[in-house]
Order: structure tokens, then C-alpha cells, then sequence
């Protein structure tokens, strides 16, 4: 059975060791995600120009997602320190200032007012604002504990009014760039306009590429901005560990299956993410519990799960993504009674309409797949959304396409690997392709959608229903 959820994991330390990286492409890597918090701009570039080497000595499509910074208050310390409920702690509002702790984005404190709750390490260590001074703010420390350098602190009850997109993240954009990555996140969107804001920095580069939100601020999943968010973004991460910080722990598994069922109503891919499999950072199994969030994230309809510091740095990285696969196959075989359900999609343009026709087409003759001939993944998403039993199969002159939709749910991803002439049919074309590549073989039944059968001609949608023949060319159904 192929497998349909996708697994993005972590590059770090950890997948540095001898052999690890190669294990997880071969126990099914889809995505490998670069966290630009962590780690010199040197073992970024490395860490990716090998996962594409292997990858490609694997014929794997996969892609590379760049994750940036954001406004992601960190504590820069030379080591760390024992913090003891009751005890002070300073935070410097400038580099030069003599403190406890200084900060990567001191200028987010301006709104912190005097019994605002500031969390550390994830929510682990706790404390409030006891003063605030002209350079410095003292904090009384409630819940104690080890502050480790450049973990992450929060502040739940200030407003951040420092730029969606800091200096950190512009230098990690020309690296990621400048290495070819296929998706870009960006961590601690408020609105809409952080967009915008990205996307901006991305046209200085002359280069175009998809961009995902990282749902995780209080007022990102509050007021209807989560819609404004999805419209204005290709894709979102539903991150659980600053969203479970920001707000009350109990409220992120309802606000979970929200995202993701507006993102799947928007046919832009979701990714579950934070603490799925944390136990194995130091442990070979994972806990009964990490096991049904895995499934339930599959049960909602999550195009993608995540694995952090699991891959990243823990002790059994081969072992979580091992799992990982495991989980996610078998929630798979019980799709039907337990999965996702068909949803209401409003029919809004025309190619809504056309998808939801194919799709029905397909269940209804007992399609093997839907090919869609496709210039910027659009379609494939459209289709996708509907999570089909049938192949979903997007094929693209454009191998960025390709790699790009390595994040979709179930959307198998073929480069056409022959010229496509004007005026050469690319329904034709992409049912070729799709037997060359060993997704479809002679005798399956197919639907396939296009905008226009002609290259270069008008944009005319069509759809063929078509079994393929033994020389992977197009027959009487």
C-alpha cells in the first residue's frame, strides 16, 4: 500500500551520523525540514546538497523546507543556569546592557507591563514581570528549573510588535535560496501581512516559492485571522509546541483540527507538528499516547507529520521515522471508516467544479488514478483535498513542481522526461509519463484532467477517462 500522509523530519546532529540520513530516505523521508534557529549556515548548505544527492541516488522526489526564525524570542547564554522559583532574573533590553539574559529579539519586550507571564523552554520554566526599567526587565521566577542557551522564550500575555520578518530571517532566506530549498516557513505569523512581508524579500531574489505559516501566536487562531492567514499563505504548520505556550494546552486539540480542516477546504497542505514522537528522542518505542496523536493527526486529515528534535538530535532518529511510517500505514488502512470524510467543498471557480467532478468520476468507476498534467501543482492540491482512494498523480515539465508537491497528501510527483512540443496533447503526454515513471501500468484505469488537452492551447478544462495500453499510451477505457 502506498503510503499517503507525509513524513517531514528534522536534519541535524543527529542525521549526521554515519549511514542515519540514507536509513530515513529508505524508511520513506519525504520532506527534510532545515531549522534555520539552530546551526551555522554551513552545516545548512550541507546537510541539504547531501539529502538531495542521496535522494537522488534513491530516485526519491522529495523536498527541501527552509524554516525561519520569525520573531522567536531565544535566550542567548554562554551556559546555563539553575533557576529556583522565587529568584530574579534579568532580561536586557539592549546587547550592551549587563544582565542575566540577553536576548535575539530584545526589541519584543516594549509591550511587557508588570505581571505579564513570561514562559521559558517551552513552558517549562515560568515567571512574571516583576519590573520594568529602561534596559533591563526583572522577572520573578515561579517554576524553576535549568535555562539551557538558545531556548525559546514566550510571551503570552504581550503584544509583539517587532516585524514579521527579522534580520535573522532575511539571512537565512539568501541561504535557503541560495540552496535551492522548495518550501519556506515562517515562524510566529500574526496576520496576513507577514505574507506579504515574506514574499517581498523572496521577489529581491527573482525567484518564486511557496511559503508556509507556522500557526502559533494567540491571535493567529482567534478572531477569524486563521482564514486570512490560509488565503494569504500556500500552506500552514500547525505548531503545537508554541501554540500549546501561547495558549491553554487543553484548547490546541480542537484548534488542531480546525487548521486543518480550513486548510484542506483551501487545497493547501497542512503539516502537524511538535512533540509527536518526543519520548524517542531517548527511548527505541514511542508511548501509547504519541501513537494515537500520530493516527488522529491521519484521522483528521493532515496532509503531513512532523518529526523535531526526535531526528534533529535525539538518541533513535531511524527508530522515530521507522515508527513514524508504521503509524501512518496502518491509520491508512482504516481510511474508510476512520479518516477524514468527504467534505462540503463550496464550489467557487471553475476549477473547483471540475475537481470535485473528477473526483466523483473516479470513485465511481473505480479509477486506479487521477493524472493531472500541471504547471504550478494547483490542480494536484484541488484534487488532493478530496482524499480519494484512487492514485493522485501530478505530472510536470518542471521538476521544482514536482518536488514542491512532496508535501500533499498522496500526490506522487513525475517529471516528464521527454520534450513536449507546441501543440503536442499533454493529456497524452502526462499518461506517457506516468507509465515511464512505473506509477501507472497497462491495463489501469485513469482519469485525466487538464486545463487545456493542447499545449498553447486555450484553457479549456478536460477531462478523458482512458485504461492504459501496453505501450503506455491511451486506450478505450
Amino acid at each position: 500500500m502506498q503510503r499517503r500522509t507525509r513524513i517531514v523530519a528534522t536534519l541535524g546532529p543527529a542525521t549526521d551520523r554515519p549511514g542515519v540520513l540514507e536509513k530515513l530516505l529508505d524508511f520513506g523521508l519525504d520532506v527534510a525540514r532545515i531549522n534555520f534557529s539552530h546551526g551555522t549556515s554551513e552545516e545548512h548548505r550541507g546537510r541539504i546538497d547531501r539529502f538531495r544527492l542521496l535522494a537522488a541516488e534513491r530516485k526519491r522526489v522529495v523536498a527541501v523546507l527552509g524554516d525561519l526564525p520569525g520573531p522567536k524570542l531565544r535566550a542567548i547564554l554562554k551556559a546555563s543556569i539553575e533557576l529556583i522559583a522565587g529568584s530574579k532574573l534579568t532580561l536586557a533590553l539592549k546587547p550592551e546592557v549587563a544582565a542575566d539574559v540577553h536576548l535575539t529579539e530584545p526589541e519584543a519586550l516594549a509591550k511587557v507591563k508588570p505581571n505579564h507571564r513570561v514562559l521559558l523552554d517551552d513552558g517549562r520554566i515560568q515567571a512574571r514581570v516583576h519590573l520594568v526599567a529602561k534596559d533591563i526587565v526583572t522577572l520573578m521566577v515561579e517554576v524553576g528549573g535549568t535555562l539551557l542557551p538558545n531556548k525559546g522564550i514566550n510571551l503570552p500575555d504581550s503584544e509583539l510588535t517587532i516585524p514579521a520578518v527579522t534580520k535573522r530571517d532575511r539571512d537565512a532566506v539568501a541561504v535557503a535560496l541560495g540552496h535551492g530549498v522548495d518550501w519556506l516557513a515562517l515562524s510566529f505569523v500574526r496576520d496576513a501581512s507577514a505574507a506579504h512581508e515574506l514574499r517581498g524579500v523572496i521577489r529581491g531574489y527573482n525567484v518564486e516559492i511557496p511559503i508556509l505559516a507556522k500557526m502559533e501566536r494567540p491571535e493567529a487562531v482567534r478572531d477569524g485571522k486563521s482564514d486570512e492567514i490560509i488565503a494569504a499563505f500556500d500552506g500552514i504548520m500547525v505548531a503545537r509546541g508554541d501554540l500549546g505556550v501561547e495558549i491553554a494546552l487543553e484548547k490546541v486539540p480542537h484548534v488542531q483540527k480546525q487548521l486543518i480542516q480550513k486548510a484542506r477546504l483551501a487545497g493547501k497542505p497542512v503539516i502537524t507538528a511538535t512533540d509527536m514522537l518526543d519520548s524517542m528522542r531517548k527511548n527505541p518505542r514511542p508511548t501509547r499516547a504519541e501513537v494515537s496523536d500520530v493516527a488522529n493527526a491521519v484521522y483528521d486529515g493532515t496532509d503531513a507529520v512532523m518529526l523535531s528534535g526526535e531526528t534533529a538530535v535525539g538518541d533513535y532518529p531511524v527508530e522515530a521515522l521507522s515508527s513514524m511510517n508504521r503509524i501512518l500505514i496502518e491509520a491508512e488502512t482504516h481510511q474508510e471508516e476512520s479518516g477524514p470524510k468527504p467534505m462540503d467543498i463550496p464550489r467557487g471557480d471553475i476549477t473547483d467544479h471540475i475537481t470535485h467532478a473528477v473526483c466523483d468520476l473516479a470513485r465511481d468507476t473505480g479509477a486506479d488514478a487521477i493524472i493531472t498534467p500541471t504547471l504550478t501543482g494547483r490542480t494536484a492540491r484541488l484534487v488532493a483535498r478530496h482524499r480519494v482512494a484512487s492514485a493522485i498523480i501530478a505530472v510536470s515539465t518542471e521538476q521544482s513542481v514536482v518536488q514542491r508537491l512532496a508535501v500533499v497528501w498522496g500526490v506522487q510527483g513525475v517529471t516528464v522526461p521527454f520534450p513536449i512540443q507546441r501543440g503536442d496533447d499533454r493529456l497524452e503526454a502526462a499518461v506517457r509519463a506516468s507509465f515511464l515513471a512505473g506509477v501507472v501500468k497497462p491495463g489501469s484505469l485513469v482519469v485525466v484532467l487538464a486545463g487545456h488537452p493542447i499545449e498553447g492551447g486555450e484553457g479549456f478544462p478536460t477531462i478523458r477517462l482512458v485504461r492504459v495500453g501496453d505501450d503506455g499510451r491511451s486506450c478505450e477505457p
